[in-house]
């Protein structure tokens, strides 16, 4: 079956307001993909799936990698160059499958919906990845900025956090500053955190990835920028810390990159694509 026949019977399969939004098979800058796939109600709550270059069948399942963009959770898209162009050229040659997530945004919903809105793309992926051969125990998890932050929260399963997906092998945290909510908003800080995290502290502890660690992990890996005044490797480190305490292989890759860099360089041919491929490959 030609994926886009398959494209074809999954649009039959979505009712008519799905369809209206568009499901749409393309092919761009030679990389097949699927447009806008819906894993909600909500116009935000679309993904993006990018084909490996060589095709996979029932019996060889791509592995997927799962990117959540930034833009200090009130921006960004998943169509941004710097979120998929480089990923896709470097993964989707080494035949992985890449789905590039977006969700709703503040201040048109909370960072708790945020949340709730990648952990709902996941069961989506989790439940459909056979569709698009795909195999969906080998999927790794990637976010950058906020995005990081989301897939951090999404990682350590707060409580309040239901239904949740099953449990994939890795995740990776591009340049997140955002893994002790309570301590940030307990000093000075930009304002873009309060119209995220509001100011209830109950609220700053229940989105605090570092807060909600009680159990062992999918492998982690916590990429930062040396060059940032906010000196995000410091909270990294310590997440890294209480996580290997956990059980959890975790590993912290401090880099001479700006925030910008290390989610647009991601996929370059360099040492740093090569560091995130070797951890990737290793799990």
């Amino acid at each position: 079956m030609t994926r886009f026949m398959l494209s074809m019977l999954i649009l039959m399969s979505l009712n008519s307001a799905t369809q209206a939004n568009f499901f749409k098979f393309q092919t761009l800058a030679k990389v097949e993909s699927l447009k806008n796939i819906a894993y909600g109600h909500d116009s935000q709550q679309m993904m993006d799936i990018y084909f490996p270059s060589k095709p996979h069948t029932d019996n060889n399942l791509a592995p997927i990698i799962v990117m959540v963009h930034g833009g200090a959770w009130s921006i960004g898209d998943k169509n941004n160059a710097a979120v998929v162009k480089n990923k896709v050229d470097y993964w989707g040659k080494r035949g992985w499958l890449l789905i590039s997530v977006n969700y709703r945004l503040v201040p048109n919903a909370t960072v708790q919906q945020q949340t709730q809105d990648i952990s709902n793309a996941l069961l989506y992926i989790q439940k459909h990845a056979n569709d698009w051969h795909a195999n969906s125990k080998r999927l790794i998890l990637v976010g950058h900025s906020a995005g990081a932050h989301l897939v951090s929260l999404v990682t350590v399963r707060p409580s309040w956090l239901t239904p949740q997906p099953q449990p994939w092998r890795a995740t990776i945290a591009l340049d997140s500053a955002a893994y002790d909510i309570e301590k940030i908003m307990q000093n000075r800080h930009a304002r873009f955190y309060d119209r995220a995290f509001g100011q209830q502290p109950e609220n700053w502890k229940a989105l605090s990835p570092i807060l909600q660690l009680h159990q062992s992990l999918p492998a982690f890996l916590a990429v930062c920028s040396t060059t940032r005044p906010d000196q995000p490797c410091i909270q990294a480190q310590q997440f890294i810390q209480q996580v290997q305490k956990l059980g959890t292989s975790a590993q912290l890759l401090s880099l001479p990159l700006s925030h910008r860099e290390i989610n647009r360089s991601l996929g370059e041919d360099n040492a740093y694509t090569q560091q995130v491929n070797q951890f990737i490959q290793s799990h």
